[in-house]
């Protein structure tokens, strides 16, 4: 048989039974100072760092920011709330002030009877009144309350100083009765005197005093003019008896 190279060059044809070698492309070789290879692998080994420290960074701030979001979130959802919390104390101030008018008021809602009635049992024989007036005493009205302080905006996230406690609601007023002007005639100065003793012996008057006295002649008759000041006093709950309205059967 015959065979013909056709290939450039006249190469001749290896044999059938020839093997092929695979040669690959071999490195440079590293120069043999150690200091530049302790610089590539402390530059390698920096990169790693480099690069884990911004990988955890970046974590930390993630976590951060869905924290601070949260946060807002919770304080938008809760922001209706604290107004209302605040809305509520501020009518429940209102409410007890309130009350405590009622409550003075109903406790004196029987003063005059009282003092119309020791005033009655105080009055010696020979002796009578021709005016009783009184001029009321206002009483002193309570400091107000400090406002409180309106709730942060949402999406508010300085930092506040941590509030101290709630001020105790102030106490109702002391009832303050009525200052009496008693003006009357009497027929002695000993029954003028005796007057004023049993009427500074009640438990409803105090600080009983003369301001005028005059002698007075009227029909032949010579009697005494008199006026008296006194003022009201809360008596002890035991020295009022009461009684009531209505009997269960």
């Amino acid at each position: 048989m015959i065979q013909i190279n056709l290939l450039p060059g006249g190469a001749a044809r290896r044999p059938a039974g020839a093997s092929r070698s695979l040669k690959l492309p071999s490195l440079p070789a590293m120069g043999g100072d150690p200091r530049v290879t302790g610089l590539a692998a402390a530059a390698v080994l920096g990169a790693l760092v480099a690069g884990y420290l911004y990988w955890d960074l970046g974590s930390r701030r993630d976590a951060l920011q869905a924290q601070l979001d949260a946060g807002v979130a919770d304080s938008t959802r809760l922001a209706g709330t604290i107004q209302l919390v605040h809305d509520l104390e501020a009518r429940q101030d209102t409410i007890r002030e309130k009350i405590g008018i009622i409550k003075s008021v109903d406790q004196r809602r029987f003063v005059w009877p009282h003092i119309l009635d020791e005033v009655s049992h105080a009055l010696p024989p020979y002796t009578w009144l021709t005016k009783i007036a009184s001029s009321e005493e206002a009483p002193a009205k309570p400091a107000p309350r400090p406002a409180a302080a309106p709730p942060p905006a949402a999406g508010d996230t300085s930092k506040k100083a941590p509030a101290g406690p709630a001020a105790p609601p102030p106490p109702p007023p002391e009832p303050v009765g009525p200052t009496l002007s008693i003006e009357g005639n009497t027929g002695s100065t000993q029954a003028l005197t005796r007057f004023m003793k049993n009427l500074e012996s009640s438990p409803m008057l105090r600080d009983v005093s003369l301001v005028t006295s005059s002698q007075t002649t009227e029909q032949g008759h010579v009697f005494l003019k008199f006026t008296l000041e006194a003022k009201y006093e809360v008596p002890d709950p035991s020295a009022i008896q009461t009684v009531p309205l209505f009997v269960a059967r």
